[in-house]
């Protein structure tokens, strides 16, 4: 039976145009040759800068028609020449979601915005109807279908706009990291409602994904980019069996491959797993069995009480806060953090976690309660002063970028701090290095990528230096090596002696912090050391979470509480 390919590039070339007449144009894409079938999933790996998101906009005749550029040999889509066929003609047929959801939404409410592509089919008022409230339960939205898609949080966000993909039914989805920003529970539903519709009407699903979790869960195919062409392809088992040069691409290995790769180089083993099942299988009689030992109270008495006798680095006193015209969101917060702590703030999509941080810099003031800050009442300051101790980092990075250059981004914060010159210059290079843009120090943080625009606003709060961090995920969208290097940097920071908060769907990163504070609708339900929080299936279910699979695997094992990561793991199998 001949093979029918839903998207099929043959030694495809693509290059945009240049920023600059006096800038070379350089190629994305250089001879990528790579397909998907109808009814088959393709997951698309690679480092920040591969080209992932461009073969998005290629597939879905977004690139060359509205972006300009150059290209040559053959991209099909859906029997169509990628090239010449305009974004309309495909409408009903490609569904799409890109990495920035929040400039495909711009209907009024969450109900016109699933309803506006179901209205260019022409459906019938009732068959719409049913339609909407048929994709917004795939996904696992369940908002007021009134309310404007701009008052939804971020994975909320995300979550609608895989509605509008799914709601057409289309032939194929093209999906530019469609978990992104989501909490586990809800990437499991995404992941699973996928799967259903995949299996029901044989649609095709081109994705890409930094996330290897979930790449593993979906992917029947994955292919890895790497300098414009197909570096590795596969089935996933036999990808990521490759950890070490996936690696070497800035590509992340699912947790339980990498113990696999760990415990082989480490012990001459020949581990292959990637399933909890499986590892379990394969480890049960290697580590002696027990039960592990609970976090005990000073353990956990410690961990809440870092920093010396001054104030506290925030506070929220009984903080409570609702949208105009909207339910509460906040409700009677009670929260203390020291100086010098990291804690990560970790919850469903829509508990309240962004509402709560932007509180510490002034950008949303409550409705009852107080916050402070350093021991003063953040009511008195503004949202420049706060910004002084306070360096945030929005959801959504282009919130925070306006300068011309990379540069003149980075020196822009530390020079209303009042620094000299040369202190400007040193904080700019400094952080340019650390986070490896350097190279792009004159160019126009717009025309970035996601995850460099990210990076990009990383560097600006390293260069400002600031004595409390607040981090809104920031490792969404990232590779394996800009997620390193941003918890690294983290990390750096809070030994220190300085003080981070960690908003997070990513319980990878979670379990990193010495605290972690659950909320759920507007409530803090839990609020110990991650070793604590991920011991209580209980909890998590409650809260829409789930344990890292290492962790996981250590509480099947029988391994210390403490066993949360790949490294802490390796040291505990001997």
């Amino acid at each position: 039976m001949d093979q029918v390919w839903a998207v099929r590039a043959e030694e495809f070339h693509f290059s945009y145009p240049p920023l600059a007449p006096t800038i070379p144009t350089s190629p994305v894409l250089a001879g990528l040759t790579l397909g998907v079938e109808a009814g088959r999933c393709l997951a698309v790996m690679g480092a920040n800068g591969a080209g992932k998101t461009t073969l998005c906009r290629l597939v879905t005749a977004l690139a060359p028609q509205h972006t300009g550029g150059e290209l040559s040999g053959r991209l099909t889509v859906l029997g169509h020449d990628a090239s010449q066929v305009e974004p309309a003609a495909l409408a009903g047929r490609v569904g799409v979601t890109f990495q920035e959801v929040e400039h495909q939404l711009f209907n009024a409410t969450v109900e016109a915005e699933v309803a506006w592509g179901l209205e260019a089919l022409g459906l019938p008022p009732d068959a719409m109807a049913e339609r909407i409230q048929w994709a917004l339960g795939v996904v696992g939205l369940d908002v007021d279908l009134s309310r404007s898609p701009a008052s939804l949080s971020g994975g909320q966000q995300r979550r609608l706009a895989l509605a509008v993909a799914l709601a057409s039914r289309p032939e194929l989805l093209v999906l530019d990291e469609p978990v992104g920003g989501l909490d586990p529970a809800g990437t499991r539903e995404v992941l699973d409602a996928l799967a259903k519709l995949r299996q029901e009407t044989r649609a095709a699903i081109l994705m890409t994904e930094s996330n290897p979790e979930a790449v593993l869960a979906l992917a029947d195919q994955v292919a890895v980019l790497a300098d414009g062409r197909v570096a590795v392809d596969g089935p996933p088992d036999s990808v990521f069996a490759r950890a070490d040069m996936l690696g070497q691409l800035g590509v992340a290995v699912p947790q339980l491959a990498r113990l696999a790769a760990g415990l082989n180089a480490k012990l001459g083993t020949g581990f292959s797993f990637l399933t909890l099942d499986a590892a379990e299988q394969a480890l049960v009689n290697f580590h002696p069995q027990g039960s592990a030992p609970p976090v005990s109270r000073r353990q956990a008495e410690d961990a809440m009480q870092v920093g010396g006798s001054g104030p506290p680095a925030l506070s929220f006193k009984k903080v409570a806060f609702s949208y105009p015209g909207g339910p509460p969101v906040l409700h009677e917060i009670e929260l203390s953090m020291p100086a010098g702590q990291f804690v990560a703030l970790i919850g469903a999509n829509g508990s309240g976690k962004t509402t709560l941080a932007k509180h510490t810099i002034g950008l949303l003031r409550p409705e009852a309660g107080a916050v402070w800050v350093n021991g003063e009442d953040a009511a008195g300051l503004s949202v420049g002063q706060l910004a002084q101790q306070v360096g945030f980092l929005f959801q959504q990075p282009e919130r925070q970028i306006f300068a011309s250059t990379v540069w003149e981004e980075l020196a822009f914060g530390p020079r209303n701090l009042g620094l000299e010159a040369a202190v400007v210059e040193e904080r700019v290079s400094s952080s340019l290095a650390y986070f490896g843009l350097t190279e792009l120090a004159d160019t126009p943080p717009a025309v970035l990528s996601y995850a460099l625009r990210r990076l990009v606003t990383l560097a600006s709060l390293a260069a400002m230096e600031p004595a409390i961090l607040v981090l809104d995920e920031p490792t969404v969208g990232l590779d394996a090596h800009g997620w390193a290097v941003t918890l690294d940097w983290v990390k750096e920071l809070h030994a220190d002696g300085r003080t981070a908060l960690l908003v997070t769907h990513d319980m990878r990163a979670a379990v990193r912090a010495e605290r972690a504070i659950v909320l759920t609708d507007g409530r803090i339900i839990a609020d110990a050391p991650p070793a604590e929080i991920f011991r209580q299936p209980e909890l998590l279910a409650r809260a829409a979470l789930e344990s890292p699979p290492v962790a996981a695997l250590a509480q099947r094992l029988g391994l210390p509480a403490e066993v949360l990561d790949v490294e802490t793991a390796l040291a505990a199998l001997n």
